[in-house]
């Protein structure tokens, strides 16, 4: 296969891509051992949020290579390189998070079985990084070439208090012009985002001294949790709470000293997140507590609210795309990894590669039947990008 994308795509140019789109998966099969090889690899190198150094170091060796310009691990830990286009004028970037939401002491091998790979974070997201750095060897073999140039972006500190650091600071630093960006994620097949919503991701701390208060921490949280369920049912969905996760307490023995809750607030303007978010500083601030309790809220991560309309042109035809390979739509079209983008006025798409199930659990996986038409998928939007599908 040999094709040299050009910028005006018009109704002949796109059946001529989804003609070759429908024989992806057939002519992908070549590439699945490696896919799944790259998979694994990164799958059993730990990879939590600020520790991904050595996630990163292994992107670095396999862009060298396969030969790619520019490879390097900048100081937040993104590596990144360049596939160069034709005449390079512009820039897609292609990125996946390195980060996943488990620490390194867990137990990372990955096992196969029953056409599935077992592994925490697979999904979350090593399949995502291991079909950015097959993509060179896909596209060399196949001889696909773009006009663009393609930068190649393993991102560091995505998840939770990474608050997208990584990409951010890159989009920050990085002085040519990005005409796409496209994030992979490894689950599920059939995303297709290309909005973010404006969010506020935080953590509430309750703490109570033993030497003054008998109380558990536990019970301070519990009439938190009670108010701001109460806030919830009074919001009239202008802006949406979600209560993510809760711990505290080191034995059933012991009234806890400390407790927290994790919740993020979202929605599609920033001034009601805003005025939500008030509302829950004013419950602890104005919550009755017994001398020696304190709690607060400390921002994690935020997002802003932005990116394509479901109107735009690249919209249309990524989802002609996903109709041509047969891969059933998800009914979700926001993504926060779309906010780093959008602050930087970058039209930009998040999709999944395969089916998956148990995310961010320990017994997380991703399923190896529909890995080609996911891969396929990303040819495909690199080609609109490149051949002016967006335009």
């Amino acid at each position: 296969m040999s094709l040299r994308l050009g910028k005006v795509m018009d109704d002949a140019h796109q059946a001529g891509i989804f003609s070759l789109v429908r024989r992806f998966p057939e002519t992908l099969a070549p590439f699945r051992e490696l896919l799944l090889a790259n998979c694994i690899m990164l799958g059993e190198i730990p990879s939590p949020t600020f520790g991904e150094h050595d996630r990163a170091k292994f992107l670095e060796q396999r862009f060298i290579e396969c030969g790619l310009q520019f490879c390097a691990v900048d100081e937040m830990n993104n590596c990144f390189a360049i596939v160069p286009g034709t005449e390079g004028k512009k820039t897609i970037m292609v990125s996946a998070h390195l980060d996943t939401p488990f620490a390194a002491t867990e137990d990372h091998t990955c096992r196969l079985d029953a056409g599935k790979i077992h592994c925490p974070g697979v999904a979350d997201n090593s399949f995502g990084v291991a079909v950015l750095i097959t993509l060179p060897t896909i596209l060399e073999r196949l001889n696909i070439r773009f006009r663009d140039d393609l930068l190649l972006i393993g991102c560091a500190g995505s998840l939770d208090q990474g608050n997208l650091g990584g990409l951010r600071s890159f989009l920050k630093t990085f002085d040519s012009p990005v005409c796409y960006g496209l994030a992979l994620e490894g689950g599920a097949l059939g995303r297709l985002q290309f909005r973010s919503l404006a969010s506020m991701g935080g953590m509430i701390s309750c703490h109570v001294d033993r030497k003054v208060c008998s109380l558990s921490a536990i019970v301070i949280l519990n009439r938190i949790v009670t108010r701001i369920l109460e806030l919830q049912h009074e919001n009239n969905d202008e802006s949406s709470l979600v209560l993510g996760a809760v711990s505290g307490g080191v034995s059933y023995k012991l009234p806890a000293r400390h407790a927290y809750l994790k919740l993020q607030v979202h929605g599609r303007c920033e001034d009601k997140v805003r005025v939500l978010e008030e509302k829950i500083e004013a419950i602890l601030r104005e919550l009755p507590r017994p001398l020696g309790v304190s709690a607060y809220l400390e921002v994690i991560a935020r997002t802003r609210a932005g990116g394509l309309d479901f109107t735009h042109p690249l919209v249309k035809y990524a989802r002609q795309v996903i109709k041509v390979l047969g891969i059933n739509p998800l009914d979700d079209y926001y993504s926060s990894t779309i906010s780093g983008y959008v602050e930087h006025s970058i039209p930009a798409m998040c999709v999944g590669l395969t089916r998956a199930d148990n995310v961010n659990y320990r017994d997380e996986y991703v399923e190896i039947e529909p890995m080609l038409k996911g891969v396929g998928q990303v040819i495909a939007l690199l080609m609109g990008m490149d051949g002016g599908a967006g335009e």
